[in-house]
Order: C-alpha cells, then structure tokens, then sequence
C-alpha cells in the first residue's frame, strides 16, 4: 500500500513539470519596433559567385550579408518610419539591399505603404490575399510547396540553406523578409 502511494506521489510531482509556470508580472517586451529590429536584421549570406575569382576568393566565398537599411531610408523618406515606430501592430514584408538595388520603379510612399498590412501575421497564418496600409491587398498564391505573396516569396531559401528570415518578431509585430519589392497595381 504505500508503495502505491509513494508511486502515486512521485507521478503527481513529476506531473507538476509540465503544468504552466504562474504568472510573475514579468514583461514579454522585446524592446524594439518593427524600424529598430530591421535595422539590427541580418539578411541571407551572399557569395562571391564568379566575381570572387578576379579578386582571388572562390566562388562559395562569404561575401557580406544582405542588409535591409535601403528599404528602412526610404520609409523614413516617405515620413513612414514614425509610424512604423509606434504601437501597430504591424506586418513588415521587407525587401533587402540587394532587391532595392535592382528595382527601377520610383519609392513613392504607396509603394512603401504596400509592404505593410496592419496587425499580426506569422508566415504560417498566409492563406489569403493581405490588404495592406496603401489599400491594395497582396496577392496570396501557395504553389511549389511555397508561399506567394504577388511574386516574393515568404519563407525563401537561397542556394547553400540560407534562408530570409521569417517570423522576426518586434514589440509592434513581426517582420517577413523578401527577395523582391513588391509592387502596387
């Protein structure tokens, strides 16, 4: 019988290691807006490729990481970084460095707005068209296992594994990075 009982009571308290902790009053801020945690967000690796070859690199060569702080100025530009900053929350399709680059459209602010949708959304919630802060809705597609929002995709993976960073999470929301800026009909 109370080897029953000792049973009983080593099961109760191992059961305890599973239970929720109780609440202590403690924040879950992350100390950063959707702004500074872009700023700090470090892209997919980039490679030399053939161009590390003349410089005496291989072509597997690290080369730098793609930044995001081209689409960051031009929201400040467009007077968005403000608003960007305060409470959202907000969703943050984020083009890096190398997509701003090779854009040739004008940064108009509709153009910014239309990489924002209100409120919070993981990468794994996409499963239809996001209106965004312009008033357009991105257009949600899944095909080749992938998801689509108009033609980037959420949750890219690059040549080696490296992936864009998904899911970043900011006290005002959360962040998907992008390989291309998305455009406005």
């Amino acid at each position: 019988m109370s080897l029953r009982i000792a049973t009983l009571l080593a099961l109760a308290a191992s059961a305890t290691a599973f239970t929720a902790p109780a609440a202590n009053g403690a924040s879950s801020a992350l100390a950063a807006n959707i702004m500074d945690t872009a700023a700090a967000l470090e892209g997919v690796a980039v490679v030399w490729g053939a161009d590390g070859i003349a410089v005496g690199k291989e072509e597997s060569d690290f080369k730098e990481f793609n930044g995001f702080g081209k689409f960051l100025a031009a929201a400040n530009a467009a007077g968005l970084g403000a608003e960007l900053a305060g409470p959202g929350p907000y969703t943050l399709f984020l083009p890096a460095d190398y997509a701003m680059n090779a854009y040739t459209g004008a940064l108009t602010p509709e153009v910014i707005k239309y990489h924002i949708a209100a409120g919070k959304i993981t990468s794994g919630s996409i499963g239809a068209d996001i209106p965004t802060l312009n008033g357009q809705a991105l257009k949600y597609e899944r095909k080749f296992r992938k998801t689509f929002l108009n033609d980037a995709i959420v949750g890219q993976q690059e040549f080696g594994g490296a992936g864009y960073p998904t899911d970043v999470e900011a006290d005002n929301g959360i962040i998907h990075a992008i390989s291309v800026v998305l455009e406005p009909n």
